[in-house]
């Protein structure tokens, strides 16, 4: 009976590992399919037919009020903030669609540390704002910093990068990304930080 205990204490330590890694990792993955899955569209030319024939909206959140729907997406760090390795990190991904035409789509990440951030395709542009990314601080009445958004048109060339807006891998980081430079590779050619001091 002695000869099963140490393959069997083995077999299970295994097993925890691979169950901790898989739950540690899986918000990461997930939210790396988000970011392929919201490529490549057009705002005021993909259509939501187009949407459905990609496999991940057919499985993505939807809600729909006035005319307006939207699907969605939300992944956040549960497991390692559950432990307290990590500050509560929530991604999502969002396409807004009206009269069968993508209207919006954006990408968001907020981990406590900093004001939320996200990137947007969307028309028209706020005045002042080209085709190439827009920094928009919200400001709160308070001259508090609620959020920073990225905003840019359908003619931007990023509207086919959006897997490179932020960086899923603060998901599954121990003690999460704490600067902008962490959270997304442009923060540096977008100044993020020094948008953020403004505050």
């Amino acid at each position: 009976m002695k000869k099963y205990i140490v393959p069997t204490v083995v077999l299970v330590l295994v097993a925890t590992v691979i169950f901790i890694r898989y739950e540690i990792m899986a918000p990461a993955r997930a939210a790396a399919g988000d970011l392929e899955a919201i490529n490549k569209i057009t705002v005021g030319k993909t259509t939501e037919a187009e949407l459905l024939a990609r496999s991940a909206f057919q499985k993505m959140g939807l809600q729909c009020s006035m005319g307006f729907c939207f699907y969605y997406t939300v992944r956040a760090n549960h497991f390692l903030r559950n432990l307290g390795l990590a500050p509560n990190t929530f991604f999502g991904t969002r396409v807004g669609v009206r009269d069968g035409l993508v209207t919006q789509v954006s990408v968001y990440i907020s981990n406590g540390k900093r004001p939320p951030l996200s990137f947007s395709q969307q028309m028209p542009l706020p005045e002042g704002c080209s085709s190439n990314l827009c920094v928009k601080p919200a400001i709160l009445p308070t001259k508090t910093l609620a959020s920073i958004m990225v905003l840019f048109n359908n003619e931007s060339e990023f509207r086919n990068r959006m897997p490179e807006t932020i960086e899923t891998a603060c998901l599954s980081r121990l003690h999460g990304c704490k600067t902008y430079d962490e959270l997304t590779p442009f923060a540096r050619e977008l100044n993020l930080d020094a948008v953020a001091a403004l505050k």
